[in-house]
């Protein structure tokens, strides 16, 4: 019998961790601490995002119990400073998995993909990074005849450009929506979790 496992340490600030679907709960055994558990029973809510990272888009799902406790896990592992390693592979099957049994085990409980707040935040971003780029612009055509100064506006310009694409992804994403625990979005697990018959990478028999 498989046991479904995702092993991945979110950030510099924290320890590697272990996670296991069990019969009952979502489980977890940190590096140097105790075991963390989060029963299915328990479970308030399932919340899937995708955000921007070192190694691309990386993929996020918190779960949060009635009594306000929070498991996360991540598909970017951070290895040091500056470099991540993509571990989609094992986390897209293993969320799918989880979100099953939290529905089957707790019809009750909401499942939301995207984040309302982030959106915002990505929408006032975008507003302001606009303003800079008419700003920058009016300031490029006013300075005719000092050259190191036209050149300077003109990168600073090019810059807040390039940025806009991204800004613009991730405004146009929306929300946050409901989704089917059993059929998850597929852009919120990675490719991984398109083949439903294969076994995570991570899983211990």
């Amino acid at each position: 019998m498989t046991e479904w496992a995702h092993r991945v340490r979110n950030s510099m600030f924290g320890a590697e961790r272990t996670y296991r679907l069990t019969p009952e709960a979502l489980c977890w055994t940190e590096t140097g601490k105790s075991d963390g558990r989060l029963a299915y029973a328990d479970a308030r809510a399932m919340q899937l995002i995708s955000y921007a990272s070192p190694i691309g888009r990386a993929l996020q799902c918190k779960v949060t119990s009635a009594a306000g406790d929070r498991a996360r896990l991540r598909s970017a592992h951070y290895l040091s400073l500056g470099a991540f390693e993509d571990r989609t592979d094992s986390y897209g099957p293993f969320v799918r998995e989880l979100a099953r049994r939290i529905h089957k085990t707790n019809p009750g409980a909401t499942f939301v993909a995207g984040s309302t707040g982030l959106w915002i935040l990505w929408l006032a971003v975008g507003l302001l990074w606009v303003g800079v780029i008419a700003l920058l612009a009016a300031a490029l055509f006013e300075t005719v005849f000092d050259a190191p100064l036209l050149g300077s506006f003109a990168v600073a310009l090019g810059v807040c450009a390039v940025c806009l694409p991204l800004i613009w992804r991730e405004v146009r994403s929306g929300g946050s929506t409901r989704f089917d625990p059993l059929a998850p979005p597929e852009a919120l697990l990675g490719g991984a979790a398109a083949q439903p018959g294969k076994s995570p990478n991570n899983s211990d028999r």
